[in-house]
């Protein structure tokens, strides 16, 4: 993380962010894009961009197993 005039902000982190949520088409392009200038950079984004997608497939399962439990543990109360 760098610090620039107080405020801190992760780059490559927020390049990761990014294209976690663009569509494959567009997140292909600049992928593309950057590998044809620097590859080994291209490398490391498309690694942390498959481990970021998987924690947040990870977190979605989590959390729609913690609505079904509640859900099936509240049935009987109507919450």
């Amino acid at each position: 993380m760098s610090k620039e005039n107080g405020i801190p902000y992760d780059g490559f982190g927020n390049v990761i962010e990014m294209l976690r949520l663009a569509d494959a088409p567009f997140r292909d392009k600049i992928l593309r894009g950057i590998a044809a200038r620097d590859p080994a950079l291209a490398k490391r984004l498309v690694n942390a961009l498959k481990l970021e997608m998987q924690r947040q497939t990870e977190d979605d399962s989590r959390a729609t197993l913690e609505r079904s439990q509640r859900a099936h543990a509240t049935k009987n109360y109507g919450l």
